[in-house]
């Protein structure tokens, strides 16, 4: 009994699998335009890590078009769900695991500047653009810069898209939080069938990679020891867009 007594209070970092796990993810976007301003809410839904808990997202704001290659945009994100490195901690049975943090709200503000060009040197219709983000979570006081460089290839009929498909890269940089400054990677293969001028929709396959660093509550438990955990998923989901008038 003593035996598995140290053993449960023994400090444990947390683990993942030598494999991706899949993880699921739904997205509803809607957009209205009024004058300069392109106003969008989006709402997420990502059924995340083994046990495929619940994490959801709403964000709200617009995007000013400054220029014809240049939108810049301000948000306000509410989240639940979403998982930290200080959310791994000793329960008072001394077992080590992740904080619930399901139905925990956080508040962020979102910046966003995303410069676009046409690159009429390839064949077809392809944009490209380099979506520049920073995120202030107000509730975990973390900050991160987020770079994704996209590349979208349209097909027309005439003058009207019928269907988008988009390559994407991701890399979320932790500001002031975390052992290592890449936090999360990301990789997206998306497409959209335009099925009227202000409905569209399709699937989106993503990797992920999300690094777990030290918590503080481990750190202090263990005498400042350290831990880094790569945790790997793909993520299959589905995109709906509805343009209001």
């Amino acid at each position: 009994m003593a035996a598995q007594a140290a053993a449960r209070a023994a400090p444990q970092a947390p683990t993942a699998d030598d494999h991706r796990i899949p993880e699921y993810e739904a997205s509803s976007v809607f957009t209205s335009k009024i004058g300069p301003f392109d106003r969008m809410a989006d709402f997420t839904e990502r059924w995340q890590y083994g046990k495929l808990l619940d994490s959801r997202t709403l964000l709200a704001g617009a995007y000013w078009r400054a220029e014809r290659h240049l939108k810049l945009g301000a948000f306000y994100e509410l989240g639940y769900g979403e998982r930290h490195d200080d959310d791994w901690v000793r329960d008072p049975s001394g077992l080590w695991a992740w904080r619930d943090t399901n139905r925990r709200p956080e508040h962020s503000l979102v910046l966003d500047a995303t410069p676009r060009a046409e690159l009429s040197f390839l064949p077809g219709h392809w944009v490209g653009s380099l979506k520049l983000r920073f995120k202030r979570n107000a509730t975990a006081d973390k900050d991160v810069a987020q770079i994704g460089p996209e590349l979208a290839w349209f097909w027309m009929n005439g003058l009207t898209p019928r269907a988008t498909i988009f390559l994407r890269a991701e890399g979320d940089l932790a500001l002031n939080f975390g052992g290592k400054t890449l936090w999360q990677k990301w990789y997206y293969l998306a497409g959209l069938w335009h099925a009227t001028p202000d409905i569209s929709l399709g699937p989106s396959i993503a990797l992920r990679d999300e690094t777990w660093s030290t918590s503080s509550s481990f750190q202090s438990f263990t005498g400042n020891k350290s831990y880094s955990v790569l945790y790997r998923a793909w993520v299959a989901g589905f995109t709906f867009v509805a343009r209001l008038r």
